[in-house]
């Protein structure tokens, strides 16, 4: 099993509970499992968290492989992207604005559940986001998962399933 992990997992902990400067630990053990290959994210991804420049950007470049960030540009990928769009899209109990939130080309969730969704037998999405399968008002990552049979586990969850401390 290997993990794609989202934004998220790494925005939040660097603005909340678990600042770089803080946190070293557990910056290194991610670094550490990028380059063992354990882990990896999307160029999706790397765009978000490239947005900004702050220090998570920089921790990134000074300390991410630089084949951390696969590629979403895939045949295999677009076909699910479209299968994704297509669901989304007919859904009825999602709000339009749901809609049109989850389905945005320039946001990662939809291009990280298509990259999975290829192969759900080795992809697990890592993501800090709950489901919500009652919300009609978001489309959550971990419920588009569900939907596509992805895994979706959150960061500290696959550092236990991994069997990883720091």
């Amino acid at each position: 099993m290997r993990y794609i992990v989202d934004s998220n997992s790494f925005i939040t902990p660097h603005r909340g509970y678990s600042p770089i400067d803080v946190a070293r630990s557990l910056w290194s053990k991610i670094s550490a499992l990028a380059s063992e290959h354990k882990i990896y994210s999307l160029d999706k991804v790397k765009e978000e968290l490239y947005l900004h420049d702050d220090e998570l950007k920089e921790w990134m470049k000074a300390n991410m492989p630089s084949d951390y960030f696969l590629s979403s540009d895939h045949a295999e990928v677009i076909t699910k992207l479209q299968e994704i769009i297509a669901w989304a899209d007919s859904h009825t109990f999602y709000t339009p604005k749901a809609k049109q939130k989850f389905l945005r080309m320039d946001k990662a969730d939809i291009y990280l559940v298509a990259f999975a969704a290829v192969a759900p037998e080795e992809w697990t999405i890592v993501s800090m986001e709950r489901p919500a399968p009652r919300n009609a008002g978001e489309i959550k990552l971990p419920d588009a998962c569900a939907k596509f049979g992805v895994r979706c586990l959150m960061l500290q969850d696959m550092f236990r399933e991994m069997g990883e401390s720091y």
